[in-house]
């Protein structure tokens, strides 16, 4: 069975295998991302050597290399412009894994690969347009018009996590103030939890830890809370201002914040409803099949070596 090398490079976390043509994932590394270059480097490196060390029965070597990656990737797909929670700006991060391994090498933004893989694989299979969202260390988002993810005149398209909801608001990873993703990105919920609420009792807060302290009888249940309608409020604008933008036929919501905290998903989709005028306001929702596997399905599309 032909196969892919593909990848998941996270803010919080890396994540490498093989995918094979009928998506089955083997071969799973993961590598905690780390913000120096070296570093990440020799970590991705270890990663990918342990993936190819060994394949599975009946799986053919690797054709082709696939990253799904935070930030922006050009249109010439080498290197990523603009990845805040990456230590990889201009890096050309295909060309070296091509030279080190012997793979042609392709790099995609990872809310586009996710959405990619979704349509192939997911619960909305098929629906188009496919608007697809992932709240985790960031914010991703991917659209998926006519069977390909669209990506806009420089391949910069859907960075909705870094548009306004609060003019000079609270400070973005990106630099910048009031962006979505610096109300209810991971990184931002939790960087707030440890500043407005102390020490977590585990010693480092997640967003789960800020669920399960705004629902328990802790002094700081009141501003955990506050924290979470907060985010809530700005993730359930984001959503809406998307359908009504976007019209998509269906909406994947995914990614590590749901997971932390799955009441969040119904919020969103009641906001919807609530605020989307019709017909708009009949999109379907669908919870993320893959994960980080929706990821890799889509980056090892995106190389084309797999599938149509």
């Amino acid at each position: 069975m032909r196969s892919v090398l593909a990848g998941d490079l996270g803010g919080t976390k890396c994540r490498y295998a093989l995918v094979g043509e009928d998506f089955t994932v083997h071969r799973v590394q993961h590598v905690a991302t780390v913000r120096e270059r070296p570093a990440f480097l020799a970590g991705l490196e270890r990663a990918i050597a342990a993936v190819l060390a060994d394949l599975p029965p009946g799986l053919d070597a690797p054709q082709a290399a696939g990253f799904g990656t935070a930030g922006v990737v050009p249109p010439a797909g080498g290197s990523i412009l603009q990845a805040p929670n990456l230590p990889l700006d201009g890096f050309p991060l295909a060309a070296h894994v091509q030279q080190r391994f012997g793979l042609p090498t392709t790099l995609v933004n990872d809310g586009r690969a996710s959405a990619w893989g979704e349509f192939l694989r997911g619960h909305a299979v098929g629906r188009d347009p496919l608007l697809c969202l992932f709240f985790g260390t960031g914010i991703g988002i991917g659209l998926i018009v006519g069977g390909k993810p669209y990506g806009g005149a420089a391949n910069a398209a859907g960075e909705i996590g870094h548009t306004t909801y609060r003019p000079d608001g609270h400070a973005c990873p990106c630099g910048a103030r009031g962006h979505f993703e610096a109300y209810c990105g991971g990184r931002a919920i939790t960087e707030r939890a440890a500043q407005d609420l102390g020490s977590a009792p585990t010693g480092q807060w997640t967003v789960g830890g800020v669920v399960a302290a705004a629902g328990g009888t802790d002094p700081r249940a009141r501003a955990a809370q506050s924290l979470l309608d907060e985010a809530a409020l700005a993730a359930c604008t984001l959503v809406e201002n998307a359908c009504t933008l976007l019209n998509p036929a269906a909406v994947v919501l995914g990614g590590g914040v749901l997971d932390g905290w799955p009441d969040l998903r119904a919020r969103i989709e009641a906001h919807v409803r609530r605020h989307v005028r019709p017909p708009v306001s009949a999109v379907a929702f669908a919870p993320s099949l893959g994960g980080s596997d929706a990821i890799l399905w889509g980056a090892a599309a995106a190389t084309g070596a797999l599938w149509p």
